[in-house]
């Protein structure tokens, strides 16, 4: 579900015209900055399901928060079939180090994927979840050290109550959903008659970029499997600046070096230099590293996941060739022509 309008209602079937609408017309003009006589032909927000990664972290989450529930965990594996490695599979995950020490792998590897969910906001919030149960600890031991001069709210006569999986993992999950329904709603899109406009308000954030036509280069359009059933799309504009492009490392670390092991030594003999010659070529190759250039899926500078996809390029195609060079050359060449 998304907001995608034209900046009016049409004026009939056969030939759609804008009409004014004072109260709407003057809040997005003031939204998106514009400039006097500049008309918003379209404005469009990302699609509901634009973010679907950020609920499919949230249902992890909360999965692994039911996991590591003890009665939830000890109803799995200890029961009276299960086996001995099943029992001590519950003890090992029965404590709240290795529930931190996965909840913190989820979040680095959330983060190295570099995908649309590896923001700043995303990660922090993975984080705080992950080291929620050692702020319960922490809570207790300053009550035990501190003793009756600490506040005492919890259950364990600490600041904080006692740390429950299932009701974190709620609390938790619960915030991301909304936190991302809130997200999708902060990008805003225009197209006016004279440029595009990107307006982002997330929390504290604020953003707000306004692209000329005759800056653009390049209208390209991006659909996912998931876009492709639901009917939405990513169109990303390109300048010659390098708006729109980001570079990409793939690969391990770049220049590692060489195992100590696998460098010649002066007492090596032929077949021995041979052999580590053969491992730091084979080492080389493991941790080669490239840098590429790809198109940048930035909510902030494209049209993220958008509805109506195909209308919304079509418009800026046309205002793209409209202010392009060529088209005021050929313009002023038939103008030349006329006189």
């Amino acid at each position: 579900m998304t907001e995608e309008a034209t900046d009016a209602p049409a004026a009939s079937e056969e030939a759609p015209a804008p009409v004014e609408e004072k109260a709407t017309d003057t809040s997005l003009e003031k939204k998106f900055r514009t400039i006097p006589g500049e008309e918003i032909l379209r404005h469009t927000r990302p699609s509901f399901m634009a973010f679907a990664g950020y609920y499919v972290l949230a249902m992890v989450m909360m999965a692994l928060h039911w996991l590591f529930h003890n009665d939830n965990l000890a109803g799995l594996l200890t029961s009276e079939d299960s086996s001995g490695f099943a029992k001590l599979l519950f003890t090992f995950l029965a404590n709240d180090v290795t529930f931190m020490g996965i909840m913190l792998a989820l979040t680095w590897f959330n983060r190295m994927l570099n995908l649309n969910t590896s923001n700043r906001w995303l990660t922090f919030w993975l984080l705080l979840a992950s080291i929620a149960p050692l702020l319960v600890v922490l809570d207790n031991s300053l009550t035990a050290i501190v003793g009756d001069g600490y506040p005492s709210l919890g259950s364990d006569g600490g600041l904080l109550p006692e740390y429950n999986h299932l009701i974190a993992g709620a609390i938790f999950s619960g915030m991301l959903v909304v936190l991302t329904a809130y997200y999708q709603r902060s990008f805003h899109y225009a197209v006016t008659s004279d440029a595009v406009i990107f307006d982002h308000r997330f929390l504290l954030v604020r953003g707000h970029r306004r692209i000329l036509f005759e800056k653009i280069s390049e209208v390209g359009v991006e659909r996912s499997m998931l876009g492709t059933i639901l009917g939405f799309a990513t169109i990303s504009l390109l300048t010659d600046s390098g708006i729109g492009l980001a570079q990409e490392t793939r690969g391990v670390a770049a220049a590692a070096p060489a195992p100590d092991v696998v460098q010649s030594n002066e007492d090596d003999t032929n077949a021995e230099k041979a052999g580590k010659g053969v491992i730091r070529r084979l080492f080389g190759l493991l941790t080669y590293q490239r840098t590429v250039t790809t198109t940048s899926p930035d909510p902030k500078i494209c049209f993220f996941n958008v509805r109506g996809w195909q209308d919304t390029e079509e418009l800026l195609n046309e205002l793209h060739m409209r202010h392009s060079q060529s088209s005021q050359l050929s313009e002023l060449k038939a103008a030349l022509t006329q006189d």
